[in-house]
């Protein structure tokens, strides 16, 4: 039997072993036109899975991503198999996400290869990560903080992701390639020597090859022992954070108090926010600040959050989006947010008004307004003279007695008539804008 038949044979038992997709099955195979996804092609295609394979434009490197993408159709030609492809501006996304440009195409591929499986209804998406990969990543996330999780290498499955490759090693992968003439394209970048992974390829992992060689099994074992050693820390840990991570509209909340009674506090709170992108020194941060002051702010590419006073406040970064609006007397309906909409009313008699006492209703003397109203959320040094009290009050005062956390107070929206607060929406009338004995029409306004 030739190499490349034992190859073959090597991961339809892998196949058959970790309960993958039985063949035959539909699947999204992802094919960048390297040595690796051309290999998981070729054997997915002659194991007998219906192949559909799933090509991403990155635009990173020029003519060469084009000359790839073509590569790729041309191989599905010969192939015949479907060809799905898409194209990315990766560094335009990175950037407005203030991610990097590895998280950044990550992100992009898998989501789109998740589309795409639903859309074909295809039962899996194969990737071509195999046995050498999941030893360099397992070097990448030591060095990065990780964790226990980021050390157990590479996951053979991941929800719909399946890796049939990982039983083979790079050097298997080269003897598929060599006995089977097939034709392949190489990234550029892959001897790029400030890229990590390129230098624990070609600099890390032969040094610890000389020091041992039987490495490469030493590192498969090690993994695998992680991995169960990590099944059961993280099956507390999971319960952990159900009990921990709880959901509130837009924002997760973590109780503090909860936190500091599970038995390795900064080991639970590491596992909790880790999955938001907080890097390790930053969790140590917080983990610091947890018997501070509230309202400190920590931030992750994708995250902010709040130190309150019993609880963290976590909440994605949003795009910046319109900070103020301006409301005519023909408006009817505003639309501020998916979570606020306002209602106007043409002003009326004040005799032909029942006046309710509502939080989300006002009535206001329309004769006191100064149109075009504003909206927009509080600024520092803003005031007002809450309705029911005597005098003027500072807004952050006002927030201090409702016991507002930082949260709140930032994504509360106020009503202006000019630079005077008409209302705290929601929450409170200003005295000056009050209906009385004197006023002659009334303006209702109301949140839908």
């Amino acid at each position: 039997m030739t190499d490349s038949k034992k190859i073959l044979c090597k991961v339809v038992r892998f196949v058959h072993e970790q309960n993958l997709p039985p063949i035959g099955t539909r699947l999204i195979v992802g094919v960048s036109g390297g040595s690796d996804s051309v290999t998981l092609l070729h054997i997915l295609h002659y194991m007998g899975y219906q192949c559909l394979v799933a090509h991403c434009n990155f635009q990173l490197r020029g003519e060469e991503s084009n000359e790839d993408e073509l590569f790729v159709f041309r191989l599905t030609q010969q192939m015949n198999v479907p060809f799905y492809h898409i194209s990315f501006d990766t560094k335009e996304y990175a950037e407005k996400k203030a991610i990097s440009i590895e998280m950044a195409a990550r992100d992009l591929r898998y989501d789109w290869f998740e589309t795409l499986r639903q859309t074909l209804q295809a039962d899996a998406i194969a990737i071509g990560h195999h046995a050498d990969d999941a030893i360099e990543t397992f070097f990448i996330n030591l060095t990065r903080g990780t964790g226990l999780r980021g050390l157990t290498g590479i996951s053979v499955r991941n929800g719909f992701i399946i890796r049939p490759l990982l039983c083979l090693n790079r050097k298997e992968i080269e003897q598929y390639i060599l006995e089977n003439r097939l034709s392949y394209r190489t990234d550029s970048t892959n001897n790029d020597q400030t890229i990590l992974r390129n230098k624990v390829r070609h600099e890390l992992i032969p040094l610890l090859e000389k020091m041992n060689p039987s490495f490469r099994k030493t590192m498969k074992k090690n993994m695998e022992q992680l991995d169960e050693a990590s099944s059961m820390i993280y099956q507390d840990i999971e319960q952990c954070t159900t009990q921990l991570l709880q959901t509130n509209g837009k924002i997760q909340t973590i109780d503090i108090g909860h936190l500091m009674q599970t038995r390795n506090p900064h080991f639970t709170l590491f596992e909790l926010l880790h999955p938001f992108h907080f890097n390790p020194a930053t969790i140590q941060s917080i983990y610091v600040s947890l018997t501070g002051i509230p309202g400190k702010q920590f931030f992750s590419p994708t995250h902010r959050l709040i130190k309150d006073r019993s609880q963290l406040l976590l909440q994605p970064i949003e795009q910046e989006k319109e900070t103020s609006f301006f409301i005519t007397q023909s408006t009817s309906i505003l639309q501020i947010n998916n979570d606020l909409e306002l209602e106007f009313f043409q002003p009326k008699s004040s005799v032909e008004f029942n006046i309710e006492r509502r939080k989300e209703t006002i009535f206001v003397d329309t004769d006191k307004l100064q149109f075009p109203l504003e909206i927009r959320h509080p600024q520092p040094g803003d005031f007002f003279y809450p309705f029911g009290n005597k005098g003027k009050k500072k807004l952050s005062d006002f927030f201090v007695d409702l016991k507002w956390n930082l949260y709140q107070k930032e994504q509360v929206w106020l009503l202006l008539s000019g630079d005077a607060i008409v209302w705290v929406i929601g929450e409170r009338l200003d005295n000056r804008f009050k209906v009385d004995e004197h006023t002659n029409k009334i303006s209702e306004i109301r949140i839908l």
